[in-house]
């Protein structure tokens, strides 16, 4: 749809439209300014391979030769099967538990740095209390390094044989991660343009069908409410259909009116005014000539 097509809609139902744009707008200040903020601290360890005494050593120290030198994680050329070792212990489900009722933060994560690979591994832990993902930051990270000190003692060898950490940075203060607080505004702004578009389409379909109950006007004008109103501008009303069933009798009746020649109507002399016997005979030839004439005009028609 164009987009000026839909502000223009949008434009249409302001009323409606304005108010979720300002529970919208309200909405965002409110999580950019007062919601709950995430924290996060890491500290990183490096892990250092073990000083192996040489052959010509082992000779000529024969307590050397005595230590326990059975650490299976030797066999590998690097630390990356000791180190995923670790990180699975330590994102068990059971220690996730512990660390809960212990009143520590239980979103935290082990990764290796991807520029170093598995001889850099980073401990980071996030939480809504600053100091909260501090103390489990520390936490995990002791926890990461009794853990790698362990495993390797599977076969009781002897720590000269042992990979060890060495702490390279942290745990140092928290810090806040914006692209959470990022990330809320950008759901409120989903949320209230689906709202929007929302209230605008179910203003829209009520415009609808109010329009729809009205007469048929495809002009668009209304009809006139009152007197003195101008009426309205539509369709013309149609036009009677004749009755079907007068046309036989007027056509006879205009074939005998075609041909009978028109009869001119008589005039009746009026009587003089007599006195006596000359009034009675007037009267009496009055009456014989209306008579006649109704006659005629009988056999005419």
């Amino acid at each position: 749809m164009d987009p000026l097509t839909v502000l223009a809609t949008v434009w249409r139902h302001k009323w409606v439209a304005l108010p979720v744009i300002v529970l919208t707008c309200v909405a965002c200040v409110y999580v950019y300014l007062f919601a709950p903020r995430t924290y996060e601290a890491s500290v990183s360890y490096a892990l250092a391979a073990p000083d192996t005494p040489t052959a010509m050593e082992l000779e000529q120290d024969s307590a050397l030769a005595k230590l326990n030198s059975d650490n299976p994680y030797l066999r590998s050329n690097d630390s990356s099967l000791l180190a995923q070792v670790v990180i699975t212990k330590l994102t068990d489900p059971a220690y996730v538990d512990q660390l809960k009722e212990a009143g520590f933060a239980t979103n935290y994560k082990i990764a290796p740095v991807a520029s170093l690979g598995m001889g850099l591994v980073t401990v980071s832990a996030s939480s809504d209390v600053e100091t909260e993902a501090v103390a489990t930051a520390k936490l995990v990270g002791d926890q990461f390094t009794s853990t790698l000190n362990s495993v390797q003692k599977i076969n009781g060898a002897d720590d000269r044989y042992l990979y060890t950490t060495i702490l390279v940075r942290g745990p140092g203060p928290a810090k806040e991660l914006f692209s959470n607080r990022l990330r809320s505004l950008i759901m409120v702004g989903i949320a209230g343009s689906v709202l929007l578009f929302g209230a605008v389409s179910v203003a829209r379909s009520v415009k609808i069908r109010r329009q729809g109950r009205r007469p048929d006007n495809p002009s668009g004008e209304t009809a006139a409410s009152g007197p003195g109103e101008a009426p309205a501008r539509g369709k013309p009303d149609p036009e009677p259909e004749p009755d079907r069933t007068l046309q036989p009798m007027s056509r006879r009746s205009t074939r005998k009116s075609q041909a009978s020649p028109p009869v001119e109507p008589s005039v009746v002399p009026a009587p003089a005014i007599v006195s006596g016997a000359g009034a009675a005979d007037g009267a009496r030839s009055g009456e014989a000539s209306e008579l006649v004439s109704f006659r005629e005009d009988a056999r005419v028609r």
